[in-house]
This record gives structure tokens, sequence and C-alpha cells, in this order.
């Protein structure tokens, strides 16, 4: 990806950020033919960007894409009352090795999963890894020791 992209990319979530006015970005040529942004107006005159208004998160998802969010919550809350009510009906269960395996292994997944939260992801992958550590944390307090 050229310097260019990553420099627009990099800097315009931070100023769709900025506050509810729009604001004034400027796009420079430099004389060595490199472009970057700022908020001042270009010596050389460059050209002026409009933002418009910040949107919060929410308005940039489709329709679409707010229902398969709420869907994939809805199951993620069905499948850890699942869980939960399996834990109930085995509490009395002494565990077995089995258990304890599946106990080691899922503390395993979650301690790479916090690993890559730490080492840093995508935006795009941040919310699937987010799920995941929170299914690994559920798992763990409800049946394993």
């Amino acid at each position: 990806m050229s310097a260019t992209r990553i420099l627009f990319f990099g800097l315009v979530p931070f100023l769709l950020m900025e506050g509810s006015h729009g604001a004034q970005v400027y796009r420079c040529t430099q004389p060595d033919g490199s472009v970057s942004f700022q908020q001042q107006a270009c010596v050389n005159g460059g050209e002026r960007i409009e933002t418009g208004e910040a949107q919060p998160v929410w308005s940039s998802l489709r329709s679409g894409e707010k229902s398969l969010y709420k869907q994939y919550r809805k199951r993620d809350r069905e499948r850890l009352q699942r869980k939960r009510q399996l834990a109930k009906n085995n509490a009395r269960k002494k565990p077995g090795a089995a258990a304890l395996r599946a106990c080691w292994n899922k503390r395993k997944q979650l301690e790479a999963v916090r690993a890559k939260l730490r080492r840093g992801y995508s935006p795009a992958a941040g919310e699937n890894l987010r799920r995941k550590r929170d299914n690994y944390e559920d798992y763990l307090r409800t049946f394993c020791p």
C-alpha cells in the first residue's frame, strides 16, 4: 500500500471523530510529490476537503449489518445461557480428566487471544477477538475450577 493511502486512511478516521462540526482538512502536495493532510491551508494552494459531520458508530452500519450484529449477539447470549444451564446440571459431578483437559485447552486459547489483543489487530478483527475472549472467560468461569 502506498504511503499516501496509509496516511489518508490513518488520518481520516481521527478527523471524523473530532467533533460534531465539520473539520477543515487540506490536502497538500509537497514539492517532492508526496501528499500530506493538515488543518492549516497549504502554502502552495492545496485543495480543501469537506469531512462533514462526525457520525456515531451505529450510523456507519447499514441496516443489514445492524441486524446481523444483533443476531450474533443474541446467538452468543443463547449459547452462554445453555452453557450455564449445563453447568448447573453438572454441578454435582466431579470433573474428570476430559473436563480438566478441556479447561486447560480453553486457558491456552484464551491466552492466545489475549496475546493478539496486546500485540495489536486490524479493526475488522477486533470485535471477533473480543467476542472470543469473552466466550473463553465465560466458559472458564462456568465449567472450570
